[in-house]
């Protein structure tokens, strides 16, 4: 009986073994590759700038006086024409009762020295009074006209006075800053508030103006914020000149307008191109904070570890610095 066991057991076991190797050949399914190789990458130089709204106003007053009302906060969104700041007028109303008095009384004597002017020239017509009174009422009437224009200008001075008593928003926005309450004094040229237009942004970079020499309004930049946010911004407007302190060149980017003015964003600017190695974003492999792409040696597949650069074709594709050389076939 043990004889006739030990060969069927033997055959048992190489059946098994048959039946493993089947088994590890079909876990190999056939991979996808692409083979490395030098391409044309186009070269970008990272330019700080800053976000900022198309138009900003500082609210500022013409005048000295206590502030008696600012009804809107920070964040308030603000239509062309809105009371932003009212100021005391108590002032304002004296002196116009004041300018209007004047302005009555030189009617009046304006009045009477017309009346005065016509009499003369009707007794110098019937030679009744000498040439020299005539004259004087007539000069009586121009003072008098001159009088009532002052008091008029007077008067005009005041109601314009008066019409800087109340501050409004100089277009459609959002107040950004608020410097003063009520019951503060203002100023002129003491800032109350900051008013920023709604709509679009501008990225504004200042690029070294050799750099700037290539770029034209309509082209396409690349434009990431400090939160993570980035955005192919159409660049709107180069600056004529350079800036003699920093010889650098202002260039305005149109942003989205949901980016907060103010934050800092960092654009590429194009400088030309030189040879590099990009892959499928795809390939890569993350652990942790390494970075790695699978790589076919052999018929093995192993990790290999490389340095990324930019992304590339809006996202696509992603520049290796190092880890691989052209000729690696790396897996997808």
């Amino acid at each position: 009986m043990i004889r006739r066991l030990i060969p069927l057991a033997a055959v048992f076991v190489a059946a098994c073994g048959h039946d493993s190797a089947d088994t590890e050949q079909a876990a190999k399914p056939p991979v996808t590759t692409i083979t490395v190789q030098h391409e044309t990458i186009a070269t970008v130089v990272p330019v700080e700038g800053t976000v900022a709204a198309r138009r900003r106003a500082e609210i500022t007053t013409r005048m000295m006086a206590r502030i008696t009302a600012i009804p809107v906060e920070v964040g308030a969104r603000v239509e062309v024409g809105q009371t932003l700041v009212q100021l005391g007028t108590d002032d304002i109303a004296a002196n116009r009762r004041k300018a209007e008095a004047a302005v009555a009384a030189a009617g009046a004597g304006r009045d009477e020295a017309a009346r005065q002017a016509a009499r003369m020239d009707t007794l110098y017509a019937q030679d009744v009074v000498a040439q020299v009174q005539r004259d004087g009422a007539r000069l009586q009437l121009v003072q008098a006209d001159a009088q009532r224009e002052l008091a008029r200008a007077t008067l005009e001075e005041v109601e314009t006075a008066a019409s800087y008593a109340t501050i409004r928003a100089p277009f459609d926005g959002a107040v950004v800053n608020r410097f003063a309450d009520a019951g503060d004094v203002a100023a002129p040229g003491m800032p109350i508030l900051t008013v920023e237009s709604a709509g679009a942004r501008d990225a504004r970079i200042a690029v070294p103006a050799d750099l700037a020499a290539t770029l034209e309004p309509g082209e396409t930049i690349t434009v990431t914020a400090g939160d993570g946010r980035s955005t192919s911004a159409t660049i709107r407007a180069v600056a004529a000149g350079a800036d003699p302190m920093t010889r650098t060149v202002e260039v305005l980017a149109v942003l989205p307008e949901d980016w907060p003015t103010g934050i800092s964003v960092t654009a590429l600017v194009p400088a030309g191109e030189h040879e590099g190695i990009a892959i499928p974003v795809h390939a890569v492999v993350r652990r942790g904070q390494l970075t790695g792409v699978r790589v076919l040696v052999g018929d093995d597949v192993v990790i290999r570890w490389v340095r990324l650069g930019r992304t590339l074709d809006s996202g696509e594709k992603v520049q290796v610095l190092s880890g691989l050389e052209p000729g690696d076939r790396v897996v997808l």
